[in-house]
């Protein structure tokens, strides 16, 4: 039989008896009682505590609504607190630099984002902390005090006063310090005349605009122990630009002829050059060293011209995008620009230089004759030095015709017929030396024919055999000579082809390494304010 169903044990079961679930409910009724009865002292110190924080932020909320009817009672904020008229009040101006955004180089504007460190005295917000609470600090919104209205001048937008009005913080000795950020847009003007090698001096022009110096007078911030801060601070989260270093942050009190005192903050920076140098200045390197080989392009290559051509039209290319990046003006021009144009000269030079190659290079004895200046100096002076040497050993060529004479025939008792026949001079149908060939290696067998009465009568059949091979001859000695003339206007247009390579590796070096090391004598000043 199965057991009923009270005599199971397991966790979560019955009791095996009601005997026993009547004690495990007498049990769970002690445990609550015991629970409630120490949740009880709990919930009434929580509530003590919750009363007393209430209280305190009730007695503070009622001293400093207090501490403002009794500040504010007989205040006006559009009178500047002194206690009299001759009395000037001293306000202290400094910055923080949260970030340096941009200096845009063509509308000379520099975007910066900072926080203003204002601090004067008004005697008119002080008072006791023991009458009050405690309270040696007080928030008061911007709007309800005076304010030194100090501003920025040299703003490059209209926008004078700083980006958001926080509340000013009045201390119980009188002191108020104002800590409002800003977005400024400062007018900065631009040296481009070692650009991407520069440094620029960019400044901040702060001061009252309302007040002059017989009024308000300004002095630099103060730091925790008292001193003055005679630079821009930097902010905790301050990252540093990407293309531009800051070298020094000074900051100066002027006094104006107009009695108007100011404060300015310098920011002498640094260019970054290594963006410029790889996207400007080594394309342009190498686009140089491209139109210097022009000239070691062969002539017959066709594309000569071409090349020269597709180079200029390159650079101009580089310096219409540098034409977006330096501003508009006339009091310089950046050694980038410099070497641009000095590059693109040299460019269209190359250019006339290959239709002068092409020009030579395309004569021949039918249009031009060599002169022996040229001959001497471009065929036999030059190319020693240019590293250029024929294969062969040049002898002078004689471009007179030779005399043609009628064949005298002569009784000789000499058998001729049998030389002719049986032993033929190949250098007879060359009746000229070649110009590679020295003289004397062949015989002239035209004194068979010119020769004396001792030489044999030739057969009339002969004679004009003979007399055909001589005209034969001398045309393709012609053809010859004509060949070798146009060689040597190529040879020609080769050689100067070579010495303007030459020379524009010389003023190319030269020119790049004059007019970039002229910006090692662009560094930036050790002490900021010197010369002024």
């Amino acid at each position: 039989m199965r057991p009923p169903a009270h005599s199971v044990t397991r966790a979560g079961r019955t009791p095996r008896n009601p005997q026993s679930r009547g004690e495990a409910a007498r049990r769970a009724t002690r445990v609550g009682d015991f629970g409630q009865a120490m949740a009880a002292p709990a919930r009434l110190v929580l509530a003590a505590c919750c009363v007393c924080a209430l209280c305190a932020l009730g007695g503070t909320s009622e001293a400093e609504n207090n501490l403002m009817k009794v500040l504010f009672k007989d205040y006006n904020l559009k009178v500047r607190p002194a206690k009299s008229a001759e009395s000037r009040v001293v306000v202290r101006v400094g910055m923080t630099l949260v970030s340096f955004v941009s200096l845009n180089m063509k509308d000379e504007e520099m975007n910066t984002v900072v926080i203003m460190n204002l601090e004067w005295t008004d005697y008119r917000l002080s008072w006791n902390p023991k009458d009050h609470g405690g309270l040696d600090v007080l928030r008061i919104s911007s709007a309800k005090v005076w304010l030194p209205d100090i501003v920025l001048i040299n703003n490059n937008d209209g926008v004078f006063h700083v980006a958001l009005h926080v509340h000013v913080q009045a201390y119980s000795n009188g002191r108020v310090t104002w800590t409002p950020p800003a977005l400024y847009k400062s007018s900065c003007g631009v040296k481009v005349t070692y650009f991407p090698f520069d440094w620029q001096n960019c400044t901040m022009v702060f001061r009252s605009y309302t007040y002059d110096a017989s009024e308000v007078d300004l002095q630099y911030g103060l730091d925790e122990r008292g001193n003055e801060i005679r630079e821009i601070v930097y902010d905790s989260a301050f990252s540093e630009s990407g293309e531009w270093h800051i070298r020094h942050k000074p900051s100066r009190k002027n006094i104006r002829e107009d009695q108007y005192e100011d404060i300015t903050f310098y920011l002498i920076i640094e260019r970054k050059p290594m963006y410029y140098v790889f996207n400007i200045i080594l394309p342009c390197i190498l686009i140089t060293i491209i139109a210097i080989f022009n000239f070691y392009l062969p002539p017959d290559a066709g594309e000569k011209m071409g090349l020269s051509i597709n180079v200029l039209l390159t650079l101009t290319v580089f310096l219409l995008l540098l034409a977006d990046k330096v501003p508009e003006t006339s009091l310089g021009v950046p050694i980038i620009v410099n070497y641009l144009m000095f590059t693109m000269i040299l460019v269209t030079f190359s250019v006339i230089l290959s239709v002068v190659v092409l020009n030579l290079h395309h004569r021949s004895p039918s249009t031009h004759q060599m002169p022996l200046w040229v001959r001497r100096i471009f065929i036999h002076l030059l190319p020693p030095y240019l590293g250029m040497l024929r294969p062969k050993v040049e002898t002078p060529l004689s471009l007179e015709k030779p005399h043609k004479k009628e064949p005298n025939i002569f009784v000789a008792s000499r058998a001729a017929d049998e030389y002719f026949i049986r032993k033929p001079n190949t250098c007879f149908l060359f009746p000229k030396p070649n110009r590679y060939q020295p003289e004397g290696m062949c015989t002239d067998l035209r004194k068979f024919i010119d020769g004396p009465s001792h030489y044999l009568t030739l057969p009339p059949e002969l004679k004009s055999a003979i007399e055909a091979i001589t005209y034969i001859a001398e045309q393709l000695q012609a053809e010859k000579d004509y060949g070798a003339l146009k060689e040597d206007w190529q040879y020609v247009a080769m050689v100067v082809d070579r010495l303007f390579l030459w020379i524009f590796v010389v003023f190319t070096t030269v020119g790049t390494l004059a007019i970039f090391a002229d910006a090692s004598f662009n560094a930036t000043p050790t002490d900021p304010f010197s010369g002024q």
